[in-house]
């Protein structure tokens, strides 16, 4: 059933994608979420569209962006199951580093990059609020590929102690409780500042039926 415009809240992508285009938001998530200071991030672009042929799938980022030190970052908000979420991370990596990679450019060229997808549910059912994924030789785990590609797969629903105080707040407030510290009550008002945005309800019909 669709919501009303205002009922949305930032776990919704309409609303998720808004607020994080914005640097203020974005950047300390990120910071949060991978534990870093990021010098600056480069213009958040919404829902970057992707097509590489004219014939192949195309891919609707939520929200992609890159750092000072030639880092590209994509988040996406996942709240149902039934989407694949660990082939729609290959696939996005994939499309990702086809977008970065020019024709004749040498692979050394491709960014580090991290595909983040923020989940209102325990894909793996282990309870964890974060599971982070490299490639890794399997006869030996110390072993890393080195293709500084990072996976990282979010739950709001985690019951484990194994994130951040800050981290955990975070990610309490994307699964729908009150805001704890300053930053989630800055975005819980960001929130109710787009409900209030006319401009933003008339977009949100268009991306409803786009």
């Amino acid at each position: 059933m669709e919501k009303a415009f205002e009922e949305l809240q930032i776990k919704d992508d309409f609303m998720f994608s808004v607020i994080m285009r914005n640097p203020r938001f974005c950047k300390p998530f990120l910071e949060r979420i991978l534990g870093i200071k990021i010098s600056r991030i480069e213009y958040p672009k919404s829902q970057e569209t992707i097509d590489i042929a004219a014939d192949a799938k195309s891919v609707r980022l939520d929200i992609y962006v890159e750092d000072g030190n030639e880092t590209v970052y994509n988040i996406e908000m996942q709240t149902t199951e039934n989407r694949n979420p660990p082939k729609r991370t290959r696939y996005y990596q994939g499309m990702i580093d086809l977008n970065i990679l020019e024709k004749g450019d040498n692979y050394k060229n491709l960014k580090r990059s991290f595909v983040i997808f923020v989940c209102t549910f325990d894909l793996f059912g282990e309870g964890r609020h974060i599971y982070t994924f490299e490639n890794r030789c399997i006869q030996n785990l110390d072993l890393g590929l080195g293709d500084d590609t990072t996976k990282i797969i979010l739950n709001t629903k985690g019951t484990m102690d194994d994130v951040t105080p800050e981290m955990k707040k975070l990610l309490d407030f994307i699964d729908g409780k009150e805001p704890e510290d300053d930053f989630t009550r800055e975005l819980e008002e960001a929130v109710q500042s787009v409900r209030k945005n006319e401009k933003w309800r008339a977009l949100n019909v268009q991306w409803t039926f786009a």
